[in-house]
């Protein structure tokens, strides 16, 4: 345990560590009050869907331009930029919202900066650690970091959800919008954790800046940033293994929960909530693991990968069968450890196998590959659940779970490109 909390004796990373955790945990309010903003206006779960994916597309078309900046000017300072902007948005949702101005179009535009924001932060966010630890701390820095923010997930989700419910039935008569107090109020805080975010951010200072500086134009450090990725076996394997399966699981799974709970638990939006903080639990159980334990070879990342895609597929067709709250949140619990686990072990060799004048680039080419097929992938779920869910569940699920299954019957594959 000494070990998973040495990285924060160090001030600067610290600092890092407590302005993510509280922006993440406003961002659970939103993961939460937004979808049900949504369906509360609409009640189409294909709305729900083109939110997620009009999100998602500057999310994954700008963050190989999100990565280059960070590793040409600085990813605290991208950070900062990345969050003010969050500040706004979720402030201006939250005002519309309650001074009944909000409507759909108005939501496609506020979701598509956001994930324009989140393009240049989550590349910038990765890259940043090595800039505050030394070499033989990441793997403990990053299970804070992950359980952590997992944490955050724990009681953001459900504190959106409680909120929600408590403070319902205060809007828009003829509308559908019958929580109006309630959703302006959560996004309202969200926009709170931003501020502190922003502040802590500003006071910190980089301790490790890389010593080979990025010259070139801008699309010239982008275009090295993606050959050296796919030269690079074991990053290769994984970019593909993770655009296949996000494209069948992650629209899915981000649009089958919400629907889920809107249509068919008696708990509505604090079932919902539980359900994402189920997950939380397990992920920090994981987190906890992965930094206090000796790491496994890197050649087993392949197969966690596989494994862990292969139970949330079988939580989905789980969802279609069974519409019982403990049942799910207690499956999304257990496979939340092994997705914890996999998360730190992953950032770890990544942030120990790229060199760090490229690490904000190739984060970017990593997370632009898991993500650039996300809209596609949320948008025909948000149609599929929209005509029937539980069939849109069970396909899903049953995707994943073949896709897995296939990934580790490749050598290849499932040690990652390792030899």
């Amino acid at each position: 345990m000494s070990k998973l909390l040495e990285p924060l004796r160090i001030k600067e990373f610290r600092r890092f560590w407590f302005s993510g955790a509280i922006s993440v945990f406003g961002d659970h309010l939103t993961f939460v009050a937004m979808p049900w903003l949504v369906l509360k206006l609409t009640g189409d779960p294909l709305a729900m869907g083109m939110v997620i994916a009009i999100a998602a597309i500057p999310r994954a078309f700008f963050m190989l331009f999100g990565g280059a900046l960070s590793d040409r000017w600085s990813p605290r300072l991208v950070m900062l930029a990345s969050n003010l902007l969050r500040f706004l948005l979720v402030g201006t949702l939250a005002g519309l919202t309650y001074l009944e101005a909000i409507d759909l179009p108005l939501i496609f535009v506020i979701a598509f900066l956001f994930g324009l924001a989140d393009a240049f932060l989550f590349p910038a966010a990765g890259a940043m650690p090595p800039r505050l630890l030394e070499k033989e701390q990441l793997a403990a820095g990053n299970s804070l970091l992950q359980g952590t923010f997992q944490l955050t997930v724990v009681f953001g989700p459900m504190a959106g959800g409680l909120l929600i419910a408590a403070l319902g039935d205060t809007g828009i008569d003829g509308r559908g919008l019958t929580d109006r107090v309630a959703l302006a109020t959560v996004f309202a805080l969200d926009a709170m954790t931003f501020l502190v975010s922003l502040w802590l951010l500003f006071t910190i200072r980089e301790r490790f800046i890389p010593e080979v500086p990025v010259h070139g134009s801008f699309a010239g450090s982008i275009l090295e940033g993606l050959r050296w990725a796919w030269r690079d076996g074991p990053i290769r394997t994984f970019m593909l293994l993770s655009a296949g399966l996000s494209l069948v699981f992650r629209g899915p799974f981000m649009v089958g929960v919400p629907a889920l709970a809107n249509e068919h638990l008696a708990e509505g939006a604090a079932g919902y909530g539980i359900i994402l903080s189920a997950l939380g639990v397990g992920s920090i159980v994981g987190a906890i693991i992965a930094g206090s334990r000796k790491p496994l070879p890197y050649h087993w990342l392949g197969k966690l990968l596989l494994i862990d895609f292969m139970i949330f597929g079988a939580i989905m067709l789980l969802m279609a069968q069974v519409q019982v709250l403990v049942v799910i949140s207690g499956a999304v619990l257990v496979a939340g450890v092994l997705d914890g686990y996999v998360i730190v072990f992953l950032t770890t060799w990544l942030q120990q196998h790229v060199p760090a004048e490229r690490l904000g680039r190739v984060m970017s080419v990593v997370m632009f590959v898991g993500q650039g097929l996300f809209p596609i992938s949320a948008a025909a779920a948000g149609a599929l659940a929209g005509w029937d869910l539980l069939f849109m569940l069970m396909l899903g699920g049953t995707l994943a779970i073949a896709m897995s299954l296939f990934g580790l019957a490749i050598r290849q594959v499932r040690r990652l490109g390792f030899d």
